[in-house]
């Protein structure tokens, strides 16, 4: 029993759904500076399509439990890669685990909550874990592991809604067209494209 698991399958499948729609930090582009005098718009359309692609893969992984299997042992793998690179994940894990359990305690007032957030253990924790993704983001035995578990979370996706593939087109385009909008001066795009349905 892999105490571990849940956070980084949770890792895993964000990394897995990063690959597979290319729009890891769209969100986070498109709602800084327009977000708020745009009504609506993209943003909505974005968090509507992200909804229906979590949904879709939670379902995917419920009805495929070698998907899990595959993502604990990619996990396993990663770690092992990261011990050999000299750091202590493990460690780091175990860390950021007690962390998340002591703010899930509802007489935790904001202030405490900040406090063990940025406490310095969590905080050298969470570094930790950079530099050692960082160490072993090119591993060969791990990219090729990353690329077959994604293949096959994208095929069970494929199973649940035979439409995914245009729901992560659509949010490809509205990656591009939310980032233009950022750029200073192309804020005049075409705003009422039709949805795809």
């Amino acid at each position: 029993m892999q105490k571990h698991s849940r956070s980084i399958i949770g890792l895993t499948a964000a990394a897995v759904l990063a690959l597979a729609s290319g729009m890891a930090h769209a969100q986070g582009m498109g709602q800084g500076m327009g977000g708020q005098q745009q009504q609506g718009g993209p943003q909505v359309e974005m968090q509507e399509l992200q909804q229906t692609l979590a949904q879709t893969q939670q379902q995917a992984i419920e009805n495929n439990p070698e998907l899990e299997r595959k993502g604990e042992e990619l996990e396993e793998l990663v770690l092992d890669k990261m011990e050999a690179a000299g750091f202590e994940p493990r460690s780091d894990l175990d860390t950021l685990e007690s962390a998340e359990e002591g703010l899930r305690d509802p007489d935790l007032s904001a202030e405490e909550r900040q406090q063990l957030i940025q406490s310095e253990d969590v905080q050298q924790a969470q570094r930790n874990l950079q530099e050692a993704q960082q160490a072993v983001a090119e591993d060969p035995e791990i990219l090729d592991a990353q690329e077959s578990l994604r293949e096959d979370l994208m095929s069970a996706m494929r199973a649940e809604n035979a439409d995914i593939d245009d729901v992560i087109e659509r949010m490809e385009a509205l990656q591009q067209e939310m980032m233009q909008q950022q750029q200073p001066g192309g804020g005049g795009g075409a705003p009422g494209m039709a949805p795809q349905q």
